[in-house]
């Protein structure tokens, strides 16, 4: 067997390691308003497992590209929130506790830290970004617009928590090929955790339910994005995918945005990106005929997209993976 795989007592199926191995992180001052906490850059995965001893302070007035997910599994966090979630607005708190989830859509500001500077704060967070079929999951019950919050009971945090320190720890397993890919199953299957206790969902199995989901699924444009996924060598004009899709451009752009999180043309290229990435990393495709395969129009406009997301040019990028120096998030 692998090494890197393990056998679930319970189950008996060969998954990764999940055993509980948490990362403390050092203390450090608060960031400044004007200085917004950094972030992994938009890709498939990223998730970390951390205990938290003096400040840890997420402030991210724009938002991010991606979904974060935290969870809180012992001590309290704070969320501050307002008028489009950022500094400036009549500003909201939210107290949360072991067990509570706060989801953030992509776009909407972040202000979170532990409750307590003094306290630890144990909690797993997760910036990722979900297929299209797995954005219906997460209608979740709004704290704020673009701001979910959900709490999970007592009896399930324990499976819950095993699935989220799975998630951290294929991301950190490198010499895994298909880590990622065990990484966002595990993440999906905590999701659908999430679902059986969302009352959110009540409203989609019963009509009689009072609960009201925060935003409206619609199959057509999670259509839409599956097939700007399948194909990453076209760049179809919007106006040709609204239509095939049943609405003006206008209502299509907007709907699509609010379902998924990003507009059509961002979405897409993400996809490219984010496959760009594992050629470089799997494959000895040169960037030419990487390039070529995913559309692009040059390899110059390929290398420059590429280095505005990753924050670096391809070559070198492959090189320090290569190298086992590629950045950890």
């Amino acid at each position: 067997m692998d090494p890197l795989y393990a056998k679930r007592p319970d189950d008996g199926i060969d998954v990764l390691p999940v055993k509980i191995q948490y990362h403390p992180i050092p203390p450090r001052p608060p960031y400044p308003q004007h200085s917004p906490s950094p972030s992994p850059p938009p890709g498939p995965l990223y998730a970390r497992y951390w205990n938290v001893h003096g400040v840890c302070h997420g402030w991210r007035p724009e938002g991010t590209r991606d979904w974060l997910f935290l969870y809180t599994q012992r001590g309290h966090m704070l969320v501050k929130y307002g008028t489009g979630g950022t500094r400036g607005d009549a500003v909201r708190e939210f107290h949360g506790g072991p067990g509570d989830i706060i989801l953030y859509r992509p776009g909407a500001g972040q202000d979170y830290g532990q409750h307590d500077r003094n306290k630890k704060w144990l909690h797993v967070w997760v910036h990722w970004v979900p297929r299209p079929e797995v954005i219906e999951w997460l209608d979740w019950p709004l704290l704020a617009p673009g701001i979910h919050h959900l709490h999970v009971p007592t009896d399930r945090r324990a499976a819950l928590l095993r699935e989220l320190v799975l998630v951290d720890a294929s991301v950190r397993s490198s010499r895994h090929p298909h880590r990622e890919h065990v990484a966002q199953n595990a993440m999906e299957r905590a999701l659908l955790m999430c679902a059986d206790f969302n009352p959110a969902r009540a409203a989609l199995l019963d009509p009689t339910s009072a609960a009201t989901p925060s935003i409206l699924h619609h199959p057509r444009i999670e259509k839409a994005a599956r097939a700007l996924s399948a194909d990453l060598t076209q760049c179809p004009a919007l106006e040709d995918i609204a239509r095939q899709s049943g609405y003006s451009r206008s209502r299509f752009a907007a709907l699509f945005t609010q379902q998924i999180g990003s507009t059509p043309r961002r979405y897409q290229e993400l996809q490219r990106l984010t496959r760009a990435r594992d050629l470089l990393l799997y494959t000895g495709q040169n960037v030419q005929q990487i390039a070529e395969q995913l559309g692009f129009s040059t390899p110059f406009y390929f290398s420059l997209r590429f280095k505005q997301h990753f924050g670096q040019s391809p070559r070198p990028f492959r090189q320090q993976a290569r190298a086992g120096l590629a950045p950890s998030w």
